[in-house]
């Protein structure tokens, strides 16, 4: 491999792990793929911390009982985050 083609290279994998990534949260949590991705776009665009019924709301299916809404929303939202501090955020130079 020529020492050229290693930015490409690594883009191309961490392309691969983003996706991997990103649909492993959603298949844990039983997360919407589309909604997720209008909540990053629009937290990345705005800078503003989705709310946790906002999060609650990507959910498909049965939603959390009223006593698991705040660790549910509490645990998808840290995912969530945390997914964009790494492939996002920690991408940006």
């Amino acid at each position: 491999m020529d020492s050229d083609d290693i930015p490409e290279a690594f883009e191309k994998f961490w392309n691969e792990e983003q996706i991997i990534a990103f649909k492993k949260i959603c298949e844990e949590e039983n997360l919407s793929t589309d909604k997720v991705e209008k909540m990053i776009e629009s937290y990345l665009f705005a800078e503003r911390e989705p709310l946790r019924d906002e999060v609650l709301a990507l959910i498909e299916g049965n939603q959390p009982t009223i006593l698991e809404r705040k660790k549910v929303g509490d645990r998808i939202l840290s995912k969530i985050m945390r997914f964009v501090e790494t492939f996002i955020n920690g991408m940006v130079s």
